[in-house]
């Protein structure tokens, strides 16, 4: 019998991407003008469209520097306080008052300060922020996931499972259900 854990696939965040990738080539090659006018704000002006250059174009919608960069962060092969990208915030997110950190250091000081918060990276920084700054990046902050302290601490769990499954849940939220335009 297959337990929970045994269905987990690693790296989900990555393989969202690289559907997504597919979604978009699939659209721009059958000359969908949204697709066709994001690819060519982002530099790709002409088809045939490649299988990079969709990795390239979600991965930029997805917060991050390029597909490798994207890869090198999602893939858990990254080390805290290196260039996470800007997944883990949205304009949205500029109404909220949180408390701003230089490194991981300061970030975890001010967590323990602060009951109830989470800790999110921002490129090299971190951000101490409340329920609603997760609901805002469509993080589900009821659903018992974040029962202790150290759930709610995304940076601190880097690299797990957990991170991987948050970081798809936001993928997802910051992507949309269907295919990116």
């Amino acid at each position: 019998m297959e337990t929970i854990a045994s269905l987990y696939q690693p790296h989900k965040s990555l393989a969202e991407l690289k559907i997504r990738s597919k979604i978009m080539l699939k659209s721009a090659n059958q000359n969908d003008p949204g697709t066709l006018e994001l690819f060519s704000r982002n530099g790709t002006v002409a088809g045939p469209y490649k299988h990079k250059d969709g990795l390239k174009l979600v991965s930029k919608k997805a917060g991050f520097r390029n597909w490798q960069h994207a890869s090198h962060v999602l893939s858990g092969s990254a080390q805290i306080g290196e260039d996470m990208g800007t997944l883990w915030y949205s304009q949205k997110c500029q109404v909220f008052l949180n408390i701003w950190c230089r490194d991981y250091a300061d970030a975890r000081g001010q967590y323990l300060s602060h009951p109830g918060k989470y800790i999110v990276p921002f490129k090299t920084q971190f951000i101490i922020v409340d329920d609603e700054y997760m609901t805002a990046l469509g993080i589900k902050t009821e659903m018992g996931d974040f029962d202790t302290n150290e759930d709610r601490n995304l940076a601190g769990q880097y690299g797990t499972k957990n991170w991987d499954n948050y970081t798809f849940s936001r993928i997802q939220f910051a992507l949309g259900t269907s295919a990116p335009a």
